[in-house]
């Protein structure tokens, strides 16, 4: 009897031997289809919520890593800013600032007042630019514990300022103020003591410059870090370090002219020094620094001028009085300079005025650019125990009268004159100096 071909009618009749079962078959194969999908679709489904699982804790780590001010969509960039820190303080220690605000829809971060960062913190610059606005009067970044009226600093430990990718620190295009602490703000300045400020004859403005212009400062912190940073055209000098020790700095880029651009007309600018190493800084490596400063590249040393902390009209903001042995300056590195300069002072000056004393400088693999003013200037030499100069090429001649302490050693000197004027003695060596004579 032949199996009627409905497939879907099976014939019930008991199958004679040496036939073959087919429905059973069919049955069969329909239940592993049906069990095989089943087991692919709770596989998929498996597989999707391990996914999503792993997504979400991925989030919530990055969240417990840091925070951005992208997370808050109130107040301005600077007060967003200001609310991440507040907040990672007390959890996170670390704050990123993104290349793009989420919020604004902008690509730049104007700010109004300073980023001020408390110990145990890390400040990530992630391939961001920050500027300052025309309303500001202040500095980029500041360590928490100083400030305007501050007189006692409370000393702070464990402060990291990391760029990373392309990062730009720059100035206003109306700045408020300029200059140091003797500059007095002018709108159309003029010679060696007036620099612009829009706040120039405004009552109820301090009409001088001061440490507010500068863009970074760090005040007694102990074990810190600065790098990967450009700062261009900032308003007083560029990093600034007062009574801080154990630190690092490394891959700072300096760009500026002792200008800004007003209507189509150049402002000057005074100052605009690169780094300043004040009263009381020990232990630190300067590595890897590029670029050119207005006034010195860097400017290791301090004058006491009497003016307390937290004061205006001064030009460090931990105050410019000499408490003695504490404040001396010793065991500062600076390492791999390459092509920089000082538009219209020197490249490195060391200047212990007055009581200060100045130890054991470490200055190697340094090329100083052609375009320099003035090199590697030493004032008040009996005032420096240790100086140790190695691996040199400056197109100007070094200078260090009166230093009873100090190694020059592989120097090359490319320029007029003679290569240094120091002269050689028992504590005082002078080893392969090379004088390539300017035509």
């Amino acid at each position: 009897m032949e199996r009627n071909k409905n497939t879907a009618n099976f014939d019930r009749r008991p199958f004679q031997m040496g036939e073959r079962p087919f429905y059973i078959f069919e049955i069969l194969t329909i239940m592993k289809m049906t069990i095989f999908r089943k087991t692919l679709l709770l596989t998929c489904c498996i597989c999707l919520c391990n996914v999503m699982y792993l997504a979400t804790a991925a989030a919530q780590k990055v969240d417990e890593t840091y925070i951005s001010p992208n997370k808050y969509k109130s107040g301005s960039q600077s007060e967003r800013i200001q609310k991440a820190i507040n907040e990672a303080k007390k959890s996170t220690g670390k704050v990123v600032i993104p290349k793009y605000d989420a919020v604004t829809k902008k690509s730049v971060w104007l700010i109004d007042q300073a980023i001020l960062l408390p110990g145990d913190f890390e400040l990530e610059l992630n391939n961001c630019t920050i500027k300052l606005s025309d309303k500001c009067r202040d500095n980029f970044i500041r360590s928490a514990n100083a400030g305007l009226a501050i007189k006692d600093i409370a000393p702070a430990k464990n402060i990291r300022i990391i760029g990373k990718g392309n990062v730009l620190l720059e100035g206003a295009d109306h700045p408020r103020a300029t200059g140091d602490h003797n500059k007095i703000l002018s709108l159309n300045p003029r010679g060696f003591g007036q620099s612009y400020g829009t706040d120039a004859g405004k009552p109820g403005e301090n009409q001088k410059g001061g440490w507010r212009n500068h863009a970074i400062i760090l005040a007694h912190t102990d074990v810190f870090e600065v790098s990967g940073i450009t700062l261009k055209d900032y308003h007083g000098h560029g990093l600034v370090l007062e009574r801080c020790t154990n630190g690092k700095v490394s891959d700072i880029t300096f760009n500026v002219r002792q200008a800004v651009t007003v209507d189509g007309a150049d402002k000057q600018i005074l100052n605009q020094d690169g780094m300043g190493i004040r009263f009381g800084c020990k232990n630190i490596i300067i590595a890897n620094c590029k670029g050119k400063s207005g006034d010195d590249f860097i400017n290791i040393g301090l004058t006491d001028t009497g003016v307390g902390a937290g004061e205006e009209n001064v030009n460090v903001v931990s105050g410019s009085i000499y408490r003695g042995e504490i404040d001396n300056i010793s065991t500062i590195y600076l390492q791999n300079w390459q092509d920089f300069y000082s538009i219209s002072h020197r490249s490195i000056r060391i200047m212990p005025v007055g009581k200060l004393r100045i130890s054991h400088v470490f200055i190697e693999n340094m090329v100083i650019s052609p375009l320099a003013q003035q090199g590697l200037v030493v004032e008040y030499g009996e005032h420096v125990q240790g100086l140790f100069v190695r691996n040199l090429i400056s197109h100007q001649p070094i200078k260090a009268k009166g230093i009873s302490q100090a190694s020059f050693r592989d120097i090359i000197y490319k320029g007029r004159g003679e290569a240094i004027d120091v002269q050689p003695s028992d504590t005082v060596i002078l080893d392969h100096l090379m004088c390539i004579k300017k035509e």
